[in-house]
């Protein structure tokens, strides 16, 4: 089974522990097939003979217990058979709870590490994976696709297994009351089995719909929890509850359909049971008649039949989780599975302390816009390098590149000489600290979001970057200063404080290069000012690339570069730029014009 294949590398180390369980499955069945072997005595040879009735011979498997009991005393019988009763009751609760305890034990591990796969696929993938899949597809394959797999190993199997051992052990046991009562389970099967085929085409068609309106609802639900100052701001609030509300009434609709198909041959299930169940009613009334069968007999004959039913449907319903689970398997291989072919361009080398980087004629396009064309930039260990430029010039696209989150067409990028492409890209990624224009915190403390490349970082340390990056003077005005915890995605800072933060981690990083992308945009003119003071005091000698709308940021540094439309049109330092009177000096100027106007 595919199921099994694919899963193997996670479950295979514990198929030792889930056979253990399936036979105490196994055991569990055993008791409850005896059962009625002992009832059946309790029945022929207890009760009846102290209502004053003959006992009667049967066919149970116990009779050797009460064989050399004499008539008359009829507790010690009832002792006997009672005690064996409760011997196999307790076998039962032992083994049932031995086998849920270590499956669940032993598989939660087995499906964390399968989790914890599927998140480094995702990380490792990076943005690529989500042009093919939204982020309530991803929730979905974490959260509900592997837990399915598990069940699947820890209940579809066993359960499977059992039923088919109860079903066959129990019509051996209807063969030794008479062998025609075999003939019940058959017919039962065979019905069954023409229904069942309708009903499992049924659940592999649904359940795969099923997974796609889950996933869209968990995306809506993302998106309007995410999004919500964004809804709040512009009042749409009434929008979003709409289109959730449209999400669940679909999903509700979807639910109430497949009920609906499902419901119709739950009917047929039901009415098949009820048939059988006159029939075989039918039967056993004429063998008693016919004094074939005891009273103890029919007895065990009902709950036999009984349960052999259940068992029936019980493997119906089993086959349709193994379907639910098959859908689910192919989505969550299906991403495991899926190549990164730009990771196969990389190699394994590791970048140096101090990197040399070398832009050369870099040109990049994107659904037939071009978005960097033409690029050449010398980097050497310790540069300064400012980019400015208006909205969409390209300046955090060249910054993307340079840390190979996207790829570039034409040109060449070297570290140290080597072709970047020998780099491995775990390595190109710790070789800088980043801290981009859209700032993503995590539900934790100031300090946690800080230290998040080294949770290990003294506190010092922290409050370093964090005075840099002036994080304490809103930090320390609150109750528990760098250790408040900020909510989900930095809800309780502003986008400036959550600007500051983001500083301070790429700063705690300490990289041989750090990127600055436009990231101080939320601040005001002041805190902005005592930042780039503090940051120029902090990279003497570090190389620091600061994409920027403010130009009197980057007067003290090594080069200045104004891009437009892509590509470099002005570079040089503050004073070659000032005396080329181009557009940095035009933006430099009035901005100094405003900021004195500012400070009137």
């Amino acid at each position: 089974m595919n199921i099994l294949k694919k899963s193997y590398p996670y479950y295979g180390k514990i198929y030792g522990i889930l056979i253990l369980c399936i036979f105490l499955g196994l055991m569990q069945g055993i008791v409850s097939i005896v059962e009625p072997q002992i009832i059946t005595l309790i029945v022929d040879n207890v009760i009846n003979p102290a209502l004053g009735k003959n006992p009667e011979p049967n066919s149970s498997i116990f009779t050797f217990l009460i064989r050399d009991i004499p008539q008359n005393q009829l507790w010690k019988m009832m002792g006997i058979l009672a005690g064996v009763f409760l011997l196999f009751m307790f076998l039962y609760f032992v083994s049932f709870y031995i086998r849920w305890n270590i499956a669940h034990y032993f598989s939660i591990k087995c499906d964390n590490a399968m989790r914890l796969d599927v998140m480094k696929k995702i990380n490792s993938f990076g943005l690529p994976l989500l042009k093919d899949y939204s982020a309530g597809d991803l929730i979905t394959i974490v959260n509900s696709d592997s837990e399915k797999i598990r069940n699947f190993h820890v209940a579809t199997i066993p359960f499977m297994v059992d039923s088919v051992f109860y079903i066959i052990v129990a019509s051996y046991m209807l063969s030794r009351i008479s062998i025609g009562l075999m003939l019940v389970p058959l017919v039962t099967l065979v019905v069954f089995g023409f229904i069942t085929r309708g009903f499992l085409k049924l659940c592999d068609k649904m359940y795969g719909k099923q997974w796609e309106k889950s996933s869209e609802l968990n995306t809506e639900t993302q998106e309007s929890i995410y999004g919500i100052r964004t809804i709040k701001s512009y009042a749409r609030e009434d929008v979003r509850k709409k289109r959730f509300n449209d999400r669940t009434e679909d999903l509700r609709d979807f639910y109430t359909l497949f009920a609906v198909k499902r419901a119709k041959y739950f009917l047929a299930f039901d009415s098949v049971d009820q048939f059988v169940m006159l029939i075989s009613m039918a039967i056993s009334i004429y063998l008693a008649t016919k004094f074939e069968m005891t009273s103890g007999e029919y007895t065990g004959f009902l709950a036999y039949l009984l349960s052999i039913c259940g068992y029936f449907v019980d493997i119906i319903f089993l086959s349709a989780d193994a379907q639910d689970a098959k859908v689910s398997t192919g989505r969550l291989f299906g991403l495991l599975d899926k190549k990164d072919e730009i990771q196969a361009l990389y190699g394994n080398e590791t970048v140096s302390k101090t990197p040399h980087i070398t832009v050369s004629h870099v040109s990049m396009q994107t659904e037939g816009a071009e978005l960097l064309r033409d690029v050449s930039l010398d980097i050497p260990y310790g540069k300064k390098v400012g980019i400015m430029g208006k909205t969409g010039s390209g300046k955090s696209v060249l910054l993307r590149v340079l840390q190979a989150f996207e790829e570039f067409e034409e040109g060449s990028i070297t570290i140290d000489g080597k072709n970047i492409k020998e780099y491995s890209r775990n390595e190109i990624a710790r070789a800088y600290g980043y801290a981009m224009q859209n700032v993503f915190l995590f539900s934790n403390s100031i300090e946690a979001n800080i230290a998040y490349y080294n949770p290990d970082a003294k506190e010092e340390e922290i409050r370093a970057c964090g005075e840099i990056a002036e994080v304490s003077e809103f930090a320390d005005s609150m109750p528990d200063g760098y250790k408040t915890i900020i909510g989900e995605k930095g809800f309780g800072l502003s986008g400036g404080q959550k600007q500051r933060v983001a500083i301070a981690r790429a700063l705690l990083k300490n990289a041989p290069v750090t990127i600055l992308d436009d990231c101080t945009s939320a601040l005001d003119i002041e805190t902005e000012s005592k930042i780039f003071q503090n940051l120029n005091e902090y990279f003497h000698g570090k190389t620091l690339l600061m994409a920027t709308h403010r130009a009197m940021a980057l007067k003290d540094f090594d080069e200045i570069i104004f891009m437009d439309e892509g590509t470099i049109i002005e570079r040089g330092t503050f004073a070659e730029l000032m005396e080329l009177n181009g557009h940095y000096a035009a933006v430099y100027r009035q901005q100094m014009d405003k900021e004195v106007f500012v400070n009137e």
